[in-house]
């Protein structure tokens, strides 16, 4: 029983010592900063997710649009609805492509805090034909030809009956 005692007495001492409250009230502190820290931590990395999912999102939702309206306007572009050839479209798709990663490396560049260069802009859709020099009539279109040859038929016939 003595001995019971006298462990009683140590543990007793080692626990109300001025140094053991000042341990456990440093612990206690220093877990509560550190579990403090971890949850403004874990709060960031929440909110970039959400941030990161909303600009997913949007750039998904702008990509999505630029291309119908993209596919949609090969399409409508002919005039008897027949799509654009193969060369067409691949020069739009290499002109997209082209000012797009030119705007990447411009933002890139502004980032990094060197000196970066605008990217030069490009029309939306560039103009495969040329106008025709003054004083030269332009070449007809095969629906004015037809449209021409058929006022000319019409117009000799109304000759024709008038004589």
């Amino acid at each position: 029983m003595d001995r019971i005692t006298q462990q009683f007495g140590r543990v007793s001492e080692l626990i109300t010592s001025a140094d053991t409250r000042a341990t456990y009230a440093k612990t206690l502190t220093l877990t509560w900063g550190i579990l403090r820290e971890t949850g403004i931590l874990l709060w960031l990395v929440l909110c970039l997710l959400f941030v990161g999912a909303d600009l997913f999102w949007k750039i998904s939702v702008g990509l999505g649009l630029r291309t119908r309206a993209w596919y949609e306007d090969t399409t409508k572009g002919s005039k008897n609805n027949e799509p654009k050839s193969f060369g067409e479209i691949g020069k739009s798709v290499a002109s997209s492509l082209g000012s797009g990663a030119e705007t990447l490396l411009y933002q890139a560049k502004q980032q990094l805090g060197m000196d970066p260069s605008a990217p030069a802009l490009k029309p939306a859709s560039p103009s495969t034909t040329t106008p025709p020099p003054a004083g030269t009539a332009a070449p007809a279109k095969a629906t004015d030809t037809a449209s021409t040859v058929e006022a000319t038929a019409v117009s000799t016939d109304k000759a024709n009956t008038n004589s």
